[in-house]
């Protein structure tokens, strides 16, 4: 399973690389198709940071983190949204569930950004599309390869799809997948190496503009004939900066991470706006227990935990703003936490004693950006202090992520957001019948790890559609979990975003994502 994962990962790092080839030199200032679009919308441009290569933004060559599915989905509609109170109607303005059928009535006004409108027949390609070629990341997998069993075209704008099993998530799944344009990529035979202007038609509230690889710059131009909420902006762009908040100081863009030490600056300045996301970033280190199977043995696992200044990182690191994590994985601050998970305080002599006579050597793979490498030199300080020398490997987040897929690492860090969602992330990263299904290292479970009674927790709470219910079995998945301690989590990051009052003040999150700059809500009319 690796290993294909691996080689898809690959193939698209290799085609998207063709793809920067093929797009270096548009950058945002290049482009003059705006003419006088801007009449009408809100604001003329919205500015964010830019500067990093999220791939090409349409469903086979954006890179699967955040940031390049955001961009994705501000161009490709999915059936369904969500807000902060739950999932709303999208491109699907009606649907009803009944046994495993989800009934689906789209927006008739719907229309493509080629004019061609978006008809339930684009909806059943779509499904039988990705079936066929898998895209970045396919809301329709599961483990046994395709939540869908059938569906039935009743009309232009009303379609039966009927999934094997319906199951908690299966809604969000069926609203999630980006929609194809048939008339366009039922003639495209490789979708991995597909780059030709129409591979960015849509149907999204933002038609794509530009972008430059080479410097990670993006534009994106408001759709005037989009059917849903009116865009804001009539240029939307993510542009290369060295410093944001000299770049927000200076005008340069209208939204800007604050680092911890300048909070009460901004705090004070009643024209800047500050929005928390509280928990949502967080830090956990993956034992490749296949290349080490020392530690399949439970008490050395909680050894590892015992050596690490896990509080100290949050100070030191995080500058205070944040929390030792859970050894349940999900954060304190989450609705689904449960208080009465093991705890591991730091107890480095603890630690010494349980780890010092087993001559351990390991290398400890992480990013060589933000945060990462800090992180990593503090937990090599710790584990070698208690008898475990420690290699810090620090390298490019791609090249890191590849080795992850393909089982390269002793110990690997790696840092993500999405702490805060509904955690059924857990399956995907501790059940044995469904780890490894992800598309991004977040989601990447312990390898030479199986745990039986684990695996039927994370896999009942899917079946569970009573939400209380479901709600129990996760705190005692948490339980179980932070018991075996399979995966060292180590801290969560409460980061803080500000932004101009007077100039756009719209920012949105979802009820299980606090992303703001990475939600399309907050570049639409409310």
């Amino acid at each position: 399973m690796r290993k294909r994962k691996l080689i898809l990962i690959l193939l698209l790092l290799s085609f998207i690389f063709l793809t920067f080839t093929a797009c270096s030199g548009q950058g945002p200032s290049d482009v003059t198709q705006i003419g006088n679009q801007s009449e009408g919308y809100r604001l003329e441009t919205l500015k964010l940071a830019g500067g990093t290569d999220w791939g090409m933004p349409n469903p086979y060559l954006h890179d699967p983190r955040g940031p390049g599915t955001a961009k994705m989905k501000l161009v490709f509609d999915s059936l369904l949204e969500a807000d902060p109170s739950g999932d709303i109607p999208w491109l699907a303005k009606e649907w009803s569930i009944e046994g495993n059928t989800y009934t689906f009535i789209i927006n008739e006004k719907a229309k493509f950004h080629d004019g061609e409108r978006v008809s339930t027949e684009d909806i059943a390609f779509t499904i039988d599309y990705y079936k066929k070629y898998p895209p970045v990341t396919n809301y329709l997998a599961s483990a046994q390869g395709n939540i869908v069993k059938d569906y039935e075209i009743i009309d232009d704008t009303t379609i039966k799809i009927t999934v094997y099993e319906p199951l908690a998530n299966t809604l969000v799944q069926l609203g999630s997948f980006a929609v194809l344009p048939k008339h366009i990529w039922e003639k495209v035979e490789d979708p991995y190496t597909f780059t030709g202007p129409e591979a960015l038609i849509g149907s999204g509230p933002y038609r794509f503009g530009a972008y430059d690889s080479a410097t990670g710059s993006y534009e994106f131009i408001a759709f005037e004939d989009y059917y849903g909420p009116k865009p804001v902006t009539a240029r939307l762009l993510f542009v290369p900066v060295s410093h944001p908040v000299l770049a927000f100081e200076n005008g340069e863009i209208d939204l800007a991470d604050v680092p911890a030490d300048l909070l009460d600056k901004y705090r004070s300045d009643p024209s800047v706006g500050i929005l928390g996301k509280d928990n949502d970033f967080g830090y956990k280190m993956l034992i490749n227990m296949e290349r080490h199977p020392v530690f399949k043995d439970v008490e050395l696992r909680k050894a590892i935990y015992h050596a690490l200044d896990r509080e100290g990182i949050v100070e030191k690191v995080f500058r205070g703003e944040g929390s030792v994590a859970s050894a349940g994985y999900v954060p304190v601050t989450s609705l689904f936490y449960n208080e009465r998970v093991e705890k591991y305080d730091y107890n480095p002599s603890l630690a010494a004693g349980l780890l010092k006579d087993k001559k351990i050597s390991v290398s400890l793979l992480t990013g060589n950006s933000g945060n990462d490498v800090k992180v990593a030199e503090l937990i090599k300080i710790n584990l070698e202090e208690a008898g475990v020398k420690v290699n810090v490997v620090a390298v490019d987040s791609k090249v890191r992520d590849e080795k992850i897929f393909a089982g390269e690492y002793d110990f690997a860090l790696v840092g993500n957001g999405g702490w805060g969602r509904l955690p059924d992330y857990l399956r995907t990263m501790y059940s044995s019948k469904s780890k490894f299904t992800g598309t991004n290292p977040h989601y990447m479970g312990p390898l030479g790890y199986d745990n039986a009674k684990i695996t039927g927790l994370a896999e009942r709470q899917l079946r569970e559609l009573d939400f209380n219910k479901r709600k129990e079995l996760l705190e005692e998945l948490q339980y179980e979990i932070s018991k075996e301690v399979p995966i060292i989590v180590i801290a969560n990051q409460t980061s803080y975003v500000m932004f101009r009052k007077d100039y756009y003040d719209g920012w949105v999150k979802t009820y299980d994502y606090q992303q703001f700059e990475q939600n399309r809500l907050s570049y639409v009319e409310k």
